[in-house]
């Protein structure tokens, strides 16, 4: 909306290229993802590592049936007899302790090998996997006929196949392709939400429905979730006219009955003894005028188009010359080289913004009041600031419609001041913030 001074453009990013937060939905999508494909291809690799085992089985145990059978029944301890090439024969009558020795009782492979070791006439009760030296070895309590049961221990054949440079690089590419695929798709997911989003938050400000032919693409449920969108706020707009219409009908009906009260006020003749009770007639009749007037602002604030172009700096000043205050009560200081520039705004708005901070700080602040103009290279600010002790109370009720503070009953007001200022910053898309400090009390209105 705002158009920065030459100097000061693209000196920082827009709020709208900040990193996303890693708890969105695309993010917890791709882990999703991720954490689904890990599971799977663990499921895969135990399966593959079992079908592996049992078309291993019967071939090694036709090459070392005869082997690990004479061994069982020869006696002593270990000896040089190979089960086959490569693979040495542990003999021991106990099992050899460790604590990375488990028994493999469960899943098919082992039991399918037992199977073909009997068959082979070696009988086998139980099966371990352990740790002999910095070998992995299979022991297995064998049974031989007539003899002393004995633990046997040889090598663990190999499941996996040789790993490799290329079998390395195939899997970084997976993984790649795995998360490459898994963001398209959570993006797929999640950006006719994210236009959605956007939509909603430009036409909120307005109570403007958007047309649906941008999301035309998008799922079922987002573009029903949308058409819900669009009836809430046509409901909102028709109770918003509807409200706007009231307080203007009201406010203007009881105009002309104070018009005429006051009329009638100065048209009786003013006598010591009544012209006190006409001044306080005529007092009344005009603070009756102003909250009337108040109630105008805040219709006007809500419903007014924003279809202009303002120069902010021009309006401040016009503003702060009709306080007329003398400079050490009342400054203005633009901070910029160039024209400060509000696009889709609406000039008696931000003149009704400044006019109510400036005079909020004179009513329940202190003297002087600085106003402060600039821009940061994002957007524009506009600091009002004074020597009062802020607000009373917590900031949101006080921007509630006619909430006051208890320190400003006894203040003429009608409550209305900094609601309308809240209105019109949140029509344009700003943000209203107030501190407190060394230099005061600053009520700061950021307009993008």
């Amino acid at each position: 909306m705002c158009s920065p001074p030459r100097g000061l453009r693209h000196r920082h990013p827009p709020p709208s290229m900040s990193r996303p937060r890693f708890d969105s939905l695309l993010a917890r999508l791709m882990l999703a993802q991720m954490l689904l494909t890990l599971a799977v291809g663990m499921l895969f690799a135990a399966w593959l590592a079992v079908a592996r085992v049992r078309a291993a089985a019967a071939p090694y145990a036709q090459l070392w049936a005869a082997n690990l059978s004479a061994a069982a029944v020869r006696p002593g301890g270990d000896d040089d007899s190979l089960a086959s090439p490569g693979y040495p024969i542990h003999r021991s009558l106990t099992l050899p302790s460790g604590p990375l020795t488990f028994r493999l009782g469960f899943g098919p492979a082992a039991g399918y090998f037992e199977e073909q070791l009997a068959m082979h006439g070696v009988v086998v009760d139980e099966t371990r996997l352990g740790w002999q030296g910095d070998v992995l070895t299979l022991w297995m309590h064998v049974l031989p006929p007539g003899r002393q049961a004995v633990w046997l221990g040889l090598p663990m054949p190999p499941v996996w196949p040789t790993w490799s440079g290329l079998n390395f690089a195939l899997t970084l590419f997976i993984l790649a392709l795995v998360g490459g695929m898994s963001w398209t798709f959570a993006r797929r997911v999640t950006r006719p939400l994210e236009q959605l989003r956007r939509r909603m938050a430009l036409g909120a400000m307005a109570y403007a429905p958007h047309d649906s032919h941008d999301s035309a693409d998008a799922p079922a449920e987002v573009l029903a979730m949308e058409n819900d969108y669009n009836k809430l706020i046509a409901r909102l707009r028709t109770a918003e006219r509807e409200r706007a219409m009231l307080l203007a009908g009201v406010s203007h009906d009881l105009r002309t009955p104070l018009g005429r009260i006051r009329l009638a006020a100065e048209m009786l003749p003013a006598t010591p003894e009544t012209q006190a009770d006409l001044a306080i007639i005529t007092r009344n009749v005009d603070h009756a005028g102003r909250l009337i007037g108040s109630f105008l602002d805040f219709v006007r604030a809500g419903s007014l188009p924003m279809d202009e172009t303002v120069d902010v700096a021009a309006v401040a000043q016009a503003v702060v010359s009709r306080f007329e205050r003398p400079v050490w009560e009342l400054r203005l200081e633009i901070q910029a080289a160039e024209r400060l520039v509000l696009h889709r705004a609406n000039a008696l708005l931000v003149d009704r913004l400044i006019f109510n901070l400036i005079d909020n700080a004179f009513k329940h602040g202190r003297a002087p009041v600085s106003v402060r103009l600039g821009h940061n290279g994002v957007a524009l600010i506009l600091d009002v600031c004074d020597l009062g002790d802020g607000l009373p109370g917590g900031t949101g009720a006080m921007l509630e419609a006619f909430a006051r503070g208890d320190a400003s009953r006894s203040v003429p007001g009608s409550g209305l001041g900094l609601p309308v200022v809240q209105q019109v910053v949140s029509r344009l898309g700003g943000t209203l913030q107030f501190t407190r400090g060394a230099a005061g009390h600053c009520a700061r209105v950021t307009l993008p």
